[in-house]
């Protein structure tokens, strides 16, 4: 039985064809199943009860009719005694006979309206009944932000016992109210609000959403607890909001939207990937990512094969004190996903789904042809090779690079007249990056059914995803699946699974966006007969990219079962065991074809590989729990666990080449002539734990969390495999001590301390036992095979582990109008593991030993607030996040001392930029001669257009000692905005993120040689004495080259806008809808940076363009 409670109110339970072929057949065979039940559940409605309660509560009386029927039951508990007991026996009759029975002389009428029965009591049984029969009556309409209808809201005269509540419609009437009575409206989900009456007769409320709400349920890691009794630091947001931008994976969802976690896209591409942090790095070998958890399961990889559509929540575990109970795991930060599961009451249809267009927001800006021709000219002139100061036809037919080329040469001079004058608007251009890119299709469709009984509660979906990729040949799709469900069996046992398939192709990056920056822009892929030329402008080092368009093949294929299967006994009152299954079944293909005539194989013998994995992990829990109240002052939770986890991964893979018909791709590797390499590895490790876990509540306001883990490794030698993770927390709900002041402006005030320890699985498998590498050698006149120790053993290495301390402070203000949370924290990663250096006579340059240390310090700050809301419809509210994190190496395996070689120093983040300073351009002055001068006599060769150099020590020469840190691409401040309007029916919204105090590198083309093309850039010549690049060089890529490439990584990106409109519901429910809702979405309109390439967050170099996505969509629930 579902129960929903509104303090006095209460609502009993209630790439291609094909594959859009297969999947049209299967939502057509969901929607069959859905309105079948939707029939079955229309002939209940009309349907007679047969009932036979003796002595019963009426309570049961009323769920016994809505298992028999549609119907739901609306009531004021104060006003409707629901426990009293009765009896009834009543063969195939009317519900109205029924209850006609049931409330006979009780004084409680009802009334049906649809699918609702409203039960009120009549005003002679009230106690207030004299002063309504005095009052006067007023009316009117309770509606939420969207001008939806809320039924069953609780209408009440403030201090009496007069009330009503809404009826289907949203309407209620109310008697015996005089001028001066406050109403006091109500409903779960949204904020309480209390209006004067001042002789008004029709009074229309609008309820603003209380997101706040602190009966709100977190998911803390085996187990739940409301959000006003949480000790640890943990943040969560809900499908709402999941739903409220258009993502492909879930964590993106996250962007933005959750203090101390930050999501950065590294790629654009479809299934492109994402680096996601938790309050920093900790580690230098081993992985930063977060440990994943799927509706109690803990998976192997990252969330991209769930579907959003299928998530109910997000929680996010961040300091230790929630972390610790996943022990060797948690060091990084815990994201639990919770998936929508089947409700009590009649079946719903949800369908959501997006159609749209991605485009290129941005491209890599390359010079066209007549630029990068005078960049020819100008290499060429500072080797004195162009004899002329303005482009010459006849210095230009004497350019290497041009000569070789016809096409190209022609391309150049044609710009020029009879009279040799030029005109660089008349060069010949082949835009090469424009021809890989093109508009891409991008849809994904999400079809959910849900419903059940009080026994039986089931949730299926099937989703599909299609991205066509703006870069031709790389797109990419998934097919997911998901059945939940939820069974009683009796009184005390329940059981159920979590299950999902996942399905994904990919056609990878195959190098053609990459490769077509190299090609010369005055030449062009095809000759006039229309057939690719391999090397198009005369070139023999640079091939022509678009070959790889229809002779190389790379595609990766995932086949993925996630499944969660759980037993649960309430053995009695408060004491319940559950079991726990977890499997995550993951095989991945890797298929890669490249043709004779391909920039890989230049003409030569075509390659094909076939590469693939199997992992599977296999988690069995079994926990037992005790949740008592003792004396209404003590309450007591007890959580204990053993668990145990296995791992197995196997890899295969063989490359061969010349193969002797190219259009069997990699699906006959049998027929090359030659097996380049076979290649085969097998990892399997084992986790056993034990868990426990206490939580007190005193008084409701003194909350304490203490929990402790113990796991055991195979990954470890004897004697060092079982450690333990302890934490503590601690809260105080100040807000409910009585030497408070009575403010009414402050409605929540908790103060959160924690502590607590997790740890980091960093030892790889086999570690400890060292390692041996194959050798080949000649032995006299034959070839031997020997092996010799490569790794040293190490039987002393342990876990990596983090200690973090955290304080944190929960706030609300004007009852929640404005609310949020503070939290500081101080993390310190010991162990860390390392390469010791050791002395070359011990037969090994290093051994890997637990001696580093690191350490992250930051804040958190989240604000919501409720801006404005008035009575005719209009909202208007924020979310503010501020999120800062100091990263910083304590110490290193020699002490406090710099590691330059690994680029390693102290107080420093993990990775840095360490090179060279870039000064200026040297310039053709006497003052900067003088200076080169005193450089050039130690040794020097600069000269005016060369880069100039900060020299650190000031001792005019140019050394290692001259490199300093730069900076790193760890933002300083991170931050989000994120504002949501609403108007009858419409909604809009609007998120902004943005990055602060970061630097990074261009990785884009700068080589100025004089050959392949190049960003544009603003280099020096003679005429143009730039301080921004050096002068183009035919001899050489020009000294200190990458020192001009680190530029200020700061942005601030619109991220999405969507706008709205759900259709009311009177409009919807006469074709059986309870809610269609359309929208518009673009993602990604605006960015705001000095950032001189392409984008600072997810194409920062020659991998992927910035893309803009445009997108219609619908959400539909039946």
């Amino acid at each position: 039985m579902i129960n929903i409670f509104c303090q006095t109110c209460f609502m009993p339970k209630k790439h291609k064809q094909i594959h859009l072929k297969r999947i049209m057949k299967l939502s057509v065979l969901l929607l069959c199943f859905a309105f079948s039940l939707f029939a079955s559940n229309a002939e209940s409605q009309n349907a007679k009860v047969s009932l036979n309660k003796q002595n019963v509560a009426i309570h049961d009386i009323l769920n016994a009719i809505e298992e028999q029927t549609d119907y739901l039951f609306l009531y004021n508990k104060k006003n409707v005694d629901v426990d009293r007991l009765t009896s009834v026996s009543a063969t195939n009759r009317t519900v109205a006979d029924v209850l006609s029975q049931v409330f006979k002389n009780s004084g409680v009428s009802f009334k049906i309206e649809g699918k609702h029965i409203v039960l009120t009591r009549t005003v002679a049984e009230t106690s207030d009944a004299i002063q309504q029969q005095t009052g006067k009556t007023i009316h009117g309409v309770v509606k939420d932000k969207n001008g939806e209808p809320v039924i069953g809201a609780n209408v009440v005269v403030k201090g009496t016992t007069n009330g009503t509540i809404t009826n289907i419609d949203g309407q209620y009437t109310l008697s015996g109210v005089s001028d001066k009575d406050i109403l006091t409206v109500s409903y779960i989900g949204y904020v309480s609000k209390e209006i004067p009456v001042k002789g008004e007769q029709n009074i229309n409320i609008l309820l603003a959403e209380d997101t706040q709400t602190l009966d709100e349920v977190v998911v803390v890691g085996y187990g739940t607890v409301k959000k006003r009794d949480l000790t640890g630091s943990v943040a969560s947001i809900n499908s709402e909001k999941i739903e409220q931008v258009a993502v492909t994976n879930p964590a993106l969802a996250l962007q933005g939207r959750v203090p101390g976690v930050l999501v950065e896209q590294t790629d654009y591409a479809p299934g492109g990937g994402l680096k996601i942090r938790v309050r920093g790095n900790r580690s230098f070998k081993a992985s930063n990512d977060p440990l994943y958890v799927v509706d109690g399961m803990p998976l192997t990889t990252g969330l991209d094969a769930i579907n959003p559509s299928d998530i109910e929540s997000i929680d996010v575990l961040k300091d230790a004190s929630a972390t610790a109970i996943y022990g060797a795991r948690g060091a990084n930060g815990v994201i639990i996903v919770t998936t929508k599961k089947g409700k009590e009451g009649r079946v719903q249809v949800d369908y959501n789904g997006y159609v749209g267009i991605q485009t290129v927001a941005k491209k890599m800006d390359l010079m066209n042809g007549a630029e990068w021709a005078e960049s020819m000219r100008e290499a060429y002139r500072a080797t004195g090779l162009y004899k002329s100061d303005v482009p010459s036809a006849e210095e230009d037919a004497k350019i290497p690079r041009l000569a070789a080329d016809p096409y190209s040469l022609q391309s150049v001079l044609m710009a020029y007249d009879e009279n040799g004058n030029y005109d660089p608007s008349k060069v010949r251009s082949f835009d090469w990056l424009g021809e890989t890119l093109h508009n891409s299709l991008i849809h994904n469709h999400n079809l959910n059914v849900r419903g059940g009984s009080d026994k039986t509660q089931y949730s299926m979906s099937a989703s599909y995803l299609y991205n066509d990729g703006v870069i031709k040949n790389r797109d990419y799709e998934k097919y997911t699946v998901r059945l939940n469900l939820d069974q009683k069996i009796g009184e005390i046992i329940k059981v159920g699974l979590q299950s999902q398939y996942m399905h994904s192709f990919e056609n990878k990056n195959i190098g053609i966006y990459s490769n077509a920056m190299q090609n010369y822009p005055t030449s062009v892929p095809y000759d006039e007969n229309g057939e690719l030329i391999l090397n198009p402008g005369g070139d023999p080092m640079l091939y022509n990219s678009l070959m790889d368009l229809d002779n190389a093949i790379s595609q990766r294929k995932v086949d993925r079962y996630m499944g969660s299967y759980y037993a649960e006994v309430n053995i009695w009152d408060g004491l319940k065991f559950r079991t726990n299954l977890g499997t995550d079944f993951n095989q991945i293909q890797d298929l890669d074809f490249r043709g004779s005539m391909t920039t890989a194989n230049k003409g030569g013998l075509s390659t094909a590989s076939n590469k693939g994995e199997k992992s599977y992990l296999f988690t069995l829990e079994n926990m037992l729990t005790y949740a008592k109240d003792f004396n209404k002052d003590h309450s007591l939770n007890v959580t204990l666990l053993q668990s145990i986890q296995r791992y197995q991964r196997d890899k295969y893979g063989i490359e061969v080449k010349d193969l002797p018909y190219e259009y069997q791709h990699f699906w006959n590797l049998g027929s090359a002539s030659t097996i380049s390499k076979v290649e085969s590895d097998y990892m399997k490790w084992t986790l056993a734990s034990f868990m426990g876990r206490i939580n007190y509540n005193l008084k409701d306001r003194y909350l304490l969390t203490v929990s402790a883990r113990y796991d055991g490794s195979s990954r470890l030698a004897k004697g060092n495999k079982w450690v333990l993770f302890p934490s503590a927390a601690f809260a105080w709900r100040i807000m409910d001590e009585e030497f408070m002041p009575e403010w009414d402006a402050l409605s929540n005030l908790k103060l959160r301390l924690g502590w607590g320890r997790t740890g980091n699985s960093a030892v790889d498998p086999y570690q400890t036992l060292g390692g041996l590498s194959l050798k080949k050698y000649n032995f006299g006149s034959t070839n031997a095979i020997g092996y010799y120790p490569n790794v040293m053993p190490n039987p002393n290495l342990t876990w990596e582990t983090t200690d973090q301390t955290n304080i944190g402070l929960d706030f609300g203000f004007f009852n929640n109008r404005l609310s949020g949370t503070i939290d500081l924290y101080l993390q310190k990663t010991h162990d860390l593991l390392m390469s010791r250096q050791l002395p070359v006579v011990s037969g090994y340059e290093s051994v890997m030993s637990n001696i580093g240390k690191t350490q992250n310090k930051g804040i958190e700050i989240a604000l919501s607030s409720v801006n404005f809301e008035s009575e005719k419809g209009f909202n208007w509210t924020t979310d503010l996040m501020l999120y800062a994190n100091k990263e910083e190496i304590v110490e290193l395996y020699n002490g406090k001392k710099d590691d330059i070689g690994n680029e390693w120093f102290i107080g420093q983040p993990i990775s840095v930029i360490y090179d060279y300073q870039f000064d200026r351009i040297w310039q053709d002055t006497p003052e900067d001669h003088a200076e080169m001068e005193k450089f050039n006599a130690n040794g020097a060769n600069f000269v005016p257009g060369t880069i100039k150099l900060v020299d650190q020590d000031n001792d005019y020469k140019i050394t290692a000692k001259d490199r300093v840190i730069l900076g790193n691409d760890r933002p300083k401040l991170v931050a989000s905005l994120n504002n949501n309007f609403a108007y009858k029916g419409f909604d809009l919204s609007i998120l902004l993120n943005g990055e602060f105090g970061k630097k990074i590198a261009y990785s884009a083309p700068h080589n100025l040689n004089g050959r392949e093309n190049y960003v544009r850039l603003n280099y020096w010549t003679p005429k143009n004495p730039s301080n921004e690049a050096p002068r183009p060089n035919a001899n050489r890529t020009p000294q200190y080259v990458s020192t001009i490439q680190y530029y200020d990584g700061t942005y601030l990106r619109v991220r999405d806008i969507t706008l709205g409109y759900t259709l009311p519901t009177m409009m919807t429910k006469k074709a059986l809808i309870e809610r269609l809702r359309f929208y518009a979405s673009v993602q990604n309109p605006f960015l705001f940076t000095s950032f001189p390439g392409v984008d600072p967050e997810g194409a920062r170099g020659s991998g992927y363009p910035s893309v803009r996505s445009f997108m219609f969509g619908a959400n539909i629930s039946f």
